[in-house]
């Protein structure tokens, strides 16, 4: 795979697992009796989803090697875990409940004690992700997969305010449509988790013919 190509793939990756469109039409509905702090909240989101994947981008790979993890082992389990989360947004047309969808539905009178948790963690930077951008972060050669993490998560973290503020709020989707595009994203995310297994076999057995 060429550079261009895994960066390309990373970013699409990231972007699929946070979800900043269906997630922001979400929001959109949990902020209705506040509109006026949507912004203040988007920010606080946007802060913690950008810390929280970019420590799992920069020290993910140490931590696993520091504790005797094969990365190749780590990517099988790794894309296991977020191809499970797929075929749950596939079949049951919601957010998975590894990434906290049951919680992070509920609709109190204030959004603000919903902020931090479940809604940025782990409802958007929850375990698929940190495991998805610790798994990039582990791929390529020398330093290309840290960056490409890094870059990935950026952009995750630059298109949230915009798909929460601004594309949620051009579009009103019924619950029916919802779970058109939970399912549809569910497809993408398991598409994803299974590459990353043969990824992942590929580089535990050591193996060229599938890179």
């Amino acid at each position: 795979m060429s550079g261009v190509d895994f960066y390309v793939q990373a970013i699409i990756s990231v972007l699929v697992i946070t979800d900043p469109i269906t997630r922001g039409i979400l929001f959109k509905a949990m902020t209705a009796a506040e509109p006026e702090r949507r912004a203040e909240y988007v920010r606080k989101i946007a802060f913690t989803v950008a810390i929280t994947l970019g420590i799992a981008a920069l020290a993910g790979k140490e931590i696993l090697d520091a504790i005797g993890i094969n990365l190749g082992a780590f990517g099988i389990a790794g894309g296991l875990i977020v191809a499970l989360m797929g075929f749950e947004m596939l079949f049951g047309g919601e957010p998975s409940r590894a990434q906290g969808g049951k919680e992070a539905h509920e609709r109190p009178e204030s959004f603000e004690g919903n902020v931090l948790v479940p809604y940025a963690i782990p409802f958007v930077a929850g375990p698929g992700a940190i495991t998805l951008v610790i798994t990039i972060a582990s791929s390529g050669s020398g330093a290309e997969g840290t960056i490409a993490a890094l870059v990935a998560v950026a952009v995750a973290v630059l298109l949230l305010p915009v798909g929460h503020l601004y594309v949620a709020d051009k579009l009103n989707l019924s619950e029916s449509g919802m779970k058109v595009f939970t399912k549809f994203g569910g497809l993408l995310v398991a598409t994803i988790g299974i590459q990353l297994m043969l990824n992942g076999i590929v580089k535990f057995f050591g193996l060229d013919i599938l890179g």
